[in-house]
């Protein structure tokens, strides 16, 4: 059976790329156990499709609760094939602005979250098998300026996702990592501001929208990419049955220039 054509926990499942990969699972057939913060998003999304979706609301920030969430997550629908680790914060601060707690809450959400959901599911899956999607992003491989610290959560969760396919391997436990380029979602549209500035409804929208285009053309397709093309890449990983430890890029060839 395919992967995804079972029952997945998705993480960050009520916006962007964690929103498309719910439906595109919903839509071959196959069950979500969506994480997120938003109680209301995920009532909603959870009414869409009562039979195929459970909601587990949580602050993935909150680490202490993951083995918790994990429990939850396998009652939902009684077992779980498989988990796709989208959930991810990024604050753009430059070096000098950068404060402790900016840190802390990026590496637990990015990079301990995961790796704390991977282990504690991890002996779930011993035995029948599973598999592991953890988004990574090309900014783990490609810094780039006031994403010091969402660049380097990432290099590390690329890292985490090859030892625990190292290790989760003879359990037939597959884990991998999808790393998008610029993606047109809530994050990349969060505006980059100099520390203490302060801009209007106009000029704050005409910030995001230079912003934007100034993205589309670093890559050499000359677009952002789009949520619905990332989930298409990470469901293909999540199904793949003889690929284990691999970092797939999907980055309209930012990578290349």
């Amino acid at each position: 059976m395919m992967v995804s054509h079972g029952t997945v926990i998705v993480t960050g499942a009520t916006r962007g790329i964690g929103r498309a990969v719910v439906d595109a699972i919903v839509a071959r057939g196959g069950k979500v156990v969506a994480i997120a913060r938003d109680e209301a998003a995920l009532d909603a999304i959870e009414a869409s499709a009562p039979e195929r979706v459970r909601a587990v609301a949580t602050d993935l920030e909150d680490v202490a609760r993951i083995p918790k969430v994990v429990e939850r997550a396998i009652d939902a629908f009684g077992s779980v094939d498989g988990v796709i680790n989208c959930a991810g914060i990024a604050r753009y601060e430059q070096v000098g602005a950068i404060s402790l707690d900016s840190v802390e809450a990026q590496l637990r959400v990015n990079l301990v979250a995961p790796l704390l959901l991977s282990q504690a599911i991890a002996s779930h899956f011993r035995g029948r098998g599973g598999s592991i999607v953890n988004v990574s992003s090309t900014l783990s491989e490609r810094v780039a300026q006031h994403t010091l610290v969402y660049a380097a959560s990432k290099a590390a969760l690329n890292t985490v996702t090859k030892g625990l396919a190292l290790e989760l391997a003879p359990d037939g436990v597959r884990v991998n990592a999808v790393l998008p380029g610029g993606v047109d979602t809530d994050m990349l549209r969060a505006p980059r501001l100099r520390p203490g500035e302060i801009l209007d409804s106009v000029a704050l929208e005409a910030r995001v929208e230079s912003q934007l285009a100034g993205l589309a053309a670093l890559h050499p397709l000359g677009r952002l990419g789009t949520r619905e093309e990332v989930a298409a890449v990470i469901i293909s990983v999540l199904d793949q049955t003889w690929q284990t430890g691999s970092l797939v890029t999907i980055d309209g060839g930012l990578s290349l220039v």
